[in-house]
């Protein structure tokens, strides 16, 4: 009786496991997708900004490089 019980807790275990796994992919896919999402509404609004005010665009460049060297993520 004992193993048989063990059997089925290690097949449930199994199973809880399969399913976490599952969630993880999940949840990975659901981030990549929010992701891209963001990606695109931040090109929508550069190109938008750029068009109300194209003398901006000599300036983008020297303002992402300023921007990355006081914003450093990997320094959080």
């Amino acid at each position: 009786m004992k193993e048989a019980e063990s059997a089925e807790q290690f097949r449930l275990f199994q199973q809880a496991i399969l399913l976490a796994g599952e969630a993880v992919e999940t949840l990975k896919r659901d981030q990549r997708a929010a992701i891209d999402a963001l990606r695109l509404d931040v090109e929508v609004l550069k190109r938008c900004l750029l068009q109300v005010h194209p003398e901006l665009a000599a300036h983008v460049e020297t303002m992402r490089a300023t921007l990355i060297r006081e914003f450093d993520p990997e320094a959080s």
